[in-house]
């Protein structure tokens, strides 16, 4: 591996957002427990061509409502687990505020994907859909 290490700017541009019931950080578990809709831009609706095949997708979605980073953090927020680095939990407050999550459809029409068990709060742009793969995954 190279010792030149170097930091690089990388933007993305989203392409959908969720609807979910949850408009700011609570408990992860009710999150992880409800049913949200991600809504992805018209433009790419062809690019969801044949991901109704598939059960399970992995959801790549930007903290938008993240309060910057910090190396450690309790795990879940529960003050009685202690803490860690941001980097051994799923803690929104990372270097770089991205999430992931494996989340079950439960219908897809056209741009709209309904799911279950998505850890996104309302309005968090969605970065990128992949279909889940045991195998791989």
């Amino acid at each position: 591996m190279s010792s030149n290490a170097h930091q690089e700017s990388v933007t993305f541009t989203s392409i959908g957002y969720v609807m979910s019931n949850y408009n700011e950080p609570g408990d992860p578990k009710a999150l992880r427990n409800s049913e949200s809709v991600i809504t992805i831009n018209k433009k790419y609706t062809g690019a969801l061509d044949g991901l109704d095949g598939y059960r399970y997708i992995l959801v790549v979605f930007y903290f938008h409502q993240s309060k910057g980073y910090h190396e450690r953090v309790h795990p879940m927020g529960d003050r009685s687990i202690p803490k860690r680095g941001v980097l051994a939990t799923r803690s929104p407050c990372r270097p770089n505020p991205i999430g992931i999550t494996v989340a079950e459809i439960i219908s897809l029409k056209d741009n709209i994907i309904r799911v279950k068990g998505l850890d996104a709060l309302n309005g968090s742009p969605i970065l990128d859909i992949k279909p889940y793969e045991a195998h791989f995954d």
